[in-house]
């Protein structure tokens, strides 16, 4: 039986989904006037060369205030009917996660501001060691926090927008794709792309109201 306080979970991924536009990495990169420079990084696809470009990243944060670098994040463009959403969903019983593979301290600033308990994200130690999140681990993360909430799968629900999130929307029982393109033939998905979030709160709240 679900906890007392926690019908049902959702974990949603961070870029693109709860945030629209621009990156945090990319906005984090403006800031510092390293733009051009991320935008490269982010159309790679070699693990090994993800990695290392974290490791780039992580030295341009070296010398600036955290407090400087959670500042910047105040012109991310938000999803619409995030607040709302959100809202909804925790006053309908859901437990929420934030999944990602952006830096921990950005997610971590989002999830506080919005009230969501759960976050997943690469850890940027004090120490300059990097504690790497993959798409992977996001699909593990969320079947675990369901395990943790003793929810089963068919009450948790995950969203994403790219193909980080296939595996983590595989990993579910129910699974939503607000990117713009087609995921790959999965009859049981629900594409709704560049999905309004207070929307996507109504048809998930009323999908698992439906569940024995």
């Amino acid at each position: 039986m679900a906890n007392n306080l926690h019908r049902a979970l959702i974990v949603f991924d961070l870029d693109g989904t709860l945030l629209r536009g621009p990156t945090v990495c990319e906005v984090l990169a403006q800031s510092l006037g390293r733009l051009p420079r991320m935008q490269e990084i982010e159309r790679l696809k070699d693990r090994l060369q993800i990695a290392a470009a974290r490791e780039e990243m992580a030295g341009w944060y070296r010398d600036i205030a955290p407090a400087a670098l959670i500042a910047s994040l105040r012109t991310v463009e938000l999803a619409p009917g995030l607040a709302t959403g959100i809202s909804l969903l925790q006053a309908h019983g859901f437990a929420i996660g934030i999944a990602s593979i952006t830096w921990r301290f950005a997610a971590e600033h989002f999830a506080s501001e919005w009230g969501i308990e759960h976050c997943l994200a690469t850890t940027l130690q004090a120490s300059g060691a990097i504690d790497h999140v993959w798409p992977e681990d996001k699909a593990v993360w969320a079947r675990d926090l369901s395990a943790r909430l003793s929810i089963p799968l068919e009450r948790t629900v995950a969203v994403g927008d790219s193909g980080g999130d296939y595996e983590m929307l595989r990993a579910v029982g129910t699974s939503i794709f607000v990117g713009s393109e087609s995921p790959p033939v999965q009859q049981d998905w629900l594409h709704w792309p560049a999905a309004n979030i207070e929307h996507l709160a109504y048809h998930v709240i009323g999908t698992i109201a439906h569940l024995p």
